[in-house]
């Protein structure tokens, strides 16, 4: 016996859906450099480091 299926055929990719969604990670990956170089250009990254590693105090929360 020969186990022979027979598998659906893939749909060809839509080049003009890939090309407008390829478009849209580019922009936003250009944004989200622009935005972190920016970040970084206007802190001082050793005090950000040092202050996540203290303690927080905790939140109070009132019940509504």
């Amino acid at each position: 016996m020969t186990d022979t299926v027979k598998q659906p055929k893939k749909p060809e990719p839509d080049a003009e859906l890939l090309e407008f969604l390829g478009d849209i990670d580019q922009v936003n990956d250009e944004k989200q450099d622009e935005d972190f170089s920016d970040f970084l250009a206007n802190n001082d990254i050793d005090r950000l480091k040092d202050d996540a590693k203290k303690p927080q105090k905790p939140v109070k929360v009132k019940n509504e």
